[in-house]
């Protein structure tokens, strides 16, 4: 399993929908995995025929609504404490709370739709959108629109690529290596990311309370 979100598109190759649908639900509930490779490479094999290009959108989105329900529930129900006990596993820390409930309660309309169109970022709106008690219904159809706009976009660019695919990674037997190449040095770049933030938040709060 672990290779597998390493290599989203070898998983993507062998299990097909299902793993669409898996890596889309795990990355609306923190984990760091990368949409737009998931996406983007289905839509490839959409092209090449082995894959239906509206059901890769469609399970998708529906993988990202039911991972980022489960997020907001957790959310909702375990609140700060939550965060104080598992946040380090994800790298969300109260400062990020803190900013993304300023963030939603300043667009309460429209920023759940605004968030899931935001790279990285779009990966860990969900629990703080629950701790922010957005409204359920409201989350969800947000929520819905955002993916199938960033899930839609990026299969259609993977479509698009299409037939032109091999000619892009010429020199490679498989492709699957070169977008898990890519895939690995992006999963490691957000998680650097987060986890400079995380440090930098978690250091500032144990100096307030000193």
């Amino acid at each position: 399993m672990l290779i597998g979100l390493l290599n989203p598109t070898n998983l993507v190759t062998t299990s097909g929908l299902a793993a669409v649908f898996l890596l889309s639900a795990l990355q609306s509930c923190c984990v760091p995995t990368s949409s737009e490779l998931t996406l983007g490479f289905a839509g490839v094999l959409c092209a090449e025929g082995k894959l239906n290009l509206a059901a890769v959108i469609v399970v998708g989105v529906l993988g990202e609504l039911v991972g980022a329900y489960v997020a907001w529930v957790i959310g909702r129900t375990g609140g700060r404490a939550f965060v104080d006990r598992y946040g380090k596993y994800v790298l969300l820390s109260h400062k990020d709370l803190d900013r993304a409930e300023a963030w939603y309660k300043r667009h309460e309309r429209f920023g759940v739709l605004v968030s899931r169109l935001l790279p990285v970022i779009r990966n860990f709106v969900a629990i703080p959108a629950g701790i922010a008690e957005v409204p359920l219904l409201r989350f969800g159809v947000l929520t819905a629109i955002g993916s199938l706009i960033w899930d839609g976009a990026w299969a259609a660019l993977g479509y698009g690529v299409g037939s032109h695919w091999r000619s892009l990674v010429h020199g490679f037997t498989d492709a699957g290596y070169v977008l898990g190449a890519l895939a690995v040095a992006a999963i490691a770049f957000g998680v650097y990311h987060r986890y400079r933030s995380y440090k930098t938040a978690t250091a500032e709060r144990r100096d307030t309370a000193e």
